[in-house]
């Protein structure tokens, strides 16, 4: 007998993510995770407690996959506006991970001034600050406005499939850019 083939959290996890590429969040559950893998759902719960378990190691490989594209696609230069512009960078090639991470929920409970004040944001706020002259709180302003009107440039392209060149998209986010900087003066 053919010695049976050992799943591994690894393979678990990837199967998950491209079940998300493919067709998002909610096509992930035990029965078209096994399907992938070719095996039954057993190996998937010698592994993990329950869904919710493996879920939340494909959340985590996910937020490290994106973290990974922003560094790579960010500049010090401007990092808000490259910021801006790498976020519908991510959400016009990976579509069902950014509906994944930043639509359904995972945000859920956090305020504005969460947002402002997660690590990950405060380096953008501080170079924006240095950029423009602008106060802490002003720059946070900045930040904020800015925040807002890329995850709803993003959001579009992710929903509604609408094509916005990323030449037009640079454009629209500096213009924004330097908007939100005069007006939060």
């Amino acid at each position: 007998m053919p010695p049976t083939p050992i799943i591994t959290k690894q393979d678990i996890i990837n199967a998950g993510i491209q079940l998300i590429r493919e067709n998002g969040i909610r096509s992930v559950n035990a029965r078209s995770l096994a399907k992938s893998l070719s095996c039954s759902t057993k190996p998937l719960f010698r592994i993990y407690k329950n869904m919710e378990e493996l879920k939340k190691d494909i959340k985590k490989e996910l937020d490290n996959y994106y973290n990974d594209f922003m560094e790579k696609n960010m500049t010090n230069e401007n990092r808000l506006l490259s910021q801006g512009i790498s976020y519908i960078e991510f959400a016009r090639s990976e579509k069902m991970i950014f509906s994944s991470l930043f639509m359904n929920m995972t945000m859920a409970g956090s305020s504005l001034q969460d947002i402002i004040h997660a690590e990950w944001n405060r380096a953008s706020i501080e170079n924006a600050k240095v950029l423009t002259g602008l106060s802490t709180e002003k720059a946070e302003m900045l930040f904020i406005n800015f925040w807002l009107y890329s995850h709803g440039i993003a959001t579009q392209i992710v929903s509604n499939d609408i094509d916005i060149p990323l030449d037009l998209v640079k454009k629209l986010l500096k213009n924004a850019f330097n908007r939100f900087s005069l007006e939060t003066v």
